[in-house]
């Protein structure tokens, strides 16, 4: 089965409204790309200026990382993804400056907001729950500005402005730049909800559990 959801006559408003110029530039942070060595993973400002400068040098105004993008070495620095082999990439990261604002893309309910305070996870998040036709089904937001603009529990509408992009602690260390990842209950259920990455093991149960998240970027 297609999940998560039919969205005929469902408009997805743009998550970042009408910012996004032109064509995404498409980083390769795969493994095969021997620049992602080069990379000064707890240095933020020179690993951020290293993205941007890539950035920079090309005709676009904004980048993304691919969905199930195979990463061992960005992730080298991370013992516990390395120790469990969670090298695919769940999210679509879209590559955009500090504090550049977000629209939601659905109507939604705040479910969960936090920041984890370790560098290489997400830093601030958010995760909206979504219930179109009848499925319920989730979106999570990595790498946000805190304090948070909306709080659990709130109803939001597409198209309500309701996060920023973090920066340092905020973004986890990484690079600014917002992961988008969707989530079903069953994922929700089986304690995934804090999973960006899957080791290979999982990649049969991708669809059922992590989808392909670009359905609902629009720009």
């Amino acid at each position: 089965m297609y999940y998560p959801l039919n969205l005929n006559g469902v408009t997805i408003h743009p998550l970042f409204g009408d910012y996004l110029k032109g064509t995404p530039y498409i980083f390769d942070f795969s493994s095969n790309n021997p620049k992602t060595l080069e990379y000064t993973l707890f240095d933020f400002q020179q690993f951020n200026t290293m993205i941007f400068d890539e950035l920079a040098a090309t005709n676009h105004q904004w980048g993304i990382g691919k969905y199930l993008e195979e990463r061992k070495t960005l992730l080298r620095a991370y013992p516990n993804i390395i120790e469990e082999k969670r090298y695919y990439h769940l999210g679509l990261d879209i590559v955009v400056p500090f504090d550049t604002p977000m629209f939601a893309p659905l109507d939604a309910e705040v479910y969960k907001t936090g920041k984890e305070t370790t560098v290489g996870n997400y830093g601030g998040y958010i995760i909206l729950k979504h219930n179109i036709n009848g499925v319920v089904f989730y979106s999570l937001y990595g790498h946000l500005k805190t304090p948070h603009l909306v709080k659990v529990g709130d109803k939001i509408k597409a198209g309500q402005e309701f996060a920023h992009i973090g920066q340092e602690s905020d973004s986890g260390g990484w690079f600014c730049h917002v992961h988008l990842q969707i989530l079903t209950q069953e994922a929700m259920d089986a304690g995934y909800s804090d999973w960006g990455y899957i080791s290979s093991t999982l990649l049969p149960k991708v669809e059922e559990y992590f989808p392909s998240p670009y359905f609902i970027f629009n720009y």
